[in-house]
């Protein structure tokens, strides 16, 4: 006997902007039925019995679950999530909240192909650029029909590059996770909780690290620190204790005595070494 059933509970603070094909006739020149962004927050559950088309989320932040006939799943930031047709499935908040576009894809071949036999959260790095430009395309209701046009191709485009990853592979794993250390590097990231951005141990990914990128993680990160604050001293005059704070320093002096000791030259000295050569 079939647990699941239709229906969806949806609380007061949620809100969501729908994308149709009435508004965007090109959405069904690439296969997507209906799009929509959501801004969630609990209460916030949709359940299918057996849907007749296929349902892809991207989450951007927060975090969701989803449970299907073969177990559950939670759902994290920078990930896709994949729900065959005729999969019957529950997904719902996970938390304080949850901001993810979901997409249901016609049954075409074009699809199908990549589809897989049963729903799959899969570690994505163009989960934040699928939902900004979904917000793009929103805001493109009332221009010229050839701006929608090309943002919905650029957007199959997205969808088919994550489909067609069947099987997650490493390097795609790692990209992702130091994607998301590069987006919030004031944070005091350790080691293991990049790791846990890859679901791999802390051993693991760094062996894996050192195969990939021939660096430990915290040398990745650390150069992922450095070559911000490269861009920052020559784009603009922000004070050291501000570029400090933003790189995940704790004071303008750690962060000059780093920076020295990397490049060889103090923050102050790159920043007008720069200028002279600008």
């Amino acid at each position: 006997m079939n647990r699941f059933s239709n229906h969806m509970r949806i609380g007061d603070d949620c809100f969501e902007i729908f994308i149709t094909q009435d508004d965007f006739p090109a959405m069904a020149s690439v296969g997507i039925h209906l799009a929509g962004i959501a801004h969630l927050r609990p209460p916030y559950e949709v359940e299918r019995m057996d849907p007749s088309i296929h349902t892809l989320l991207f989450t951007s932040s927060g975090t969701g679950h989803i449970t299907t006939e073969h177990g559950e799943q939670a759902i994290e930031p920078g990930s896709m999530t994949v729900i065959p047709a005729h999969t019957p499935a529950r997904f719902e908040i996970e938390g304080d909240r949850w901001d993810m576009c979901w997409f249901l894809l016609l049954p075409a071949m074009h699809w199908n192909q990549w589809m897989p036999d049963v729903a799959e959260v899969r570690p994505t790095g163009q989960a934040p650029a699928v939902f900004h430009l979904c917000h793009v395309i929103d805001q493109e209701r009332y221009l010229d029909a050839s701006y929608p046009k090309a943002s919905f191709q650029k957007l199959a485009s997205y969808i088919e590059l994550n489909l067609k990853a069947n099987q997650p592979e490493t390097p795609d794993r790692l990209s992702a996770a130091f994607a998301q250390v590069e987006q919030s590097l004031h944070k005091p990231w350790t080691v293991g909780q990049v790791a846990n951005l890859c679901y791999y141990s802390e051993p693991h990914f760094y062996r894996l690290c050192q195969e990939r990128f021939g660096k430990s993680p915290k040398q990745i990160i650390r150069q992922l620190r450095m070559d911000r604050a490269r861009q920052l001293l020559e784009q603009t005059d922000w004070p050291l204790a501000e570029l400090a704070g933003r790189l995940g320093f704790s004071d303008q002096f750690n962060f000059s005595n780093r920076f020295k000791r990397e490049t060889g030259l103090s923050p102050s000295e790159y920043r007008i070494k720069h200028a002279e050569h600008a």
